[in-house]
């Protein structure tokens, strides 16, 4: 069996899908014939990669237009919900104090 060739993106997304799941890693990886060692591998390797670059990312999650108007920013567990008048000045030192 030849093993499939997984871009950074792809395994970001594998990582980010499987966070999402609340399965444990052997039942996320075994029906998609992923190694779960491996698995861990690359997962230990992006994190730590992403610590050393500071490459972080928040998810902004846009509402319907009949929501009320305003702006998630998600980051793992975490979640702050904004009014959409809020300043992005204002959000952009908000992140920049958080990532110092």
């Amino acid at each position: 069996m030849s093993r499939a060739y997984r871009t950074r993106e792809q395994w970001r997304e594998l990582i980010a899908e499987f966070e999402q799941s609340n399965l444990s890693q052997k039942d996320f990886c075994e029906p998609r014939g992923i190694n779960s060692a491996y698995f861990s591998q690359r997962r230990a390797e992006l994190k730590r990669e992403a610590e050393d670059n500071d490459t972080s990312f928040a998810l902004a999650v846009p509402q319907s237009a009949t929501a009320q108007q305003t702006l998630q920013l998600r980051l793992g567990q975490t979640e702050l919900v904004l009014p959409l008048s809020v300043s992005p000045r204002w959000v952009a030192q908000l992140v920049k104090e958080l990532s110092a």
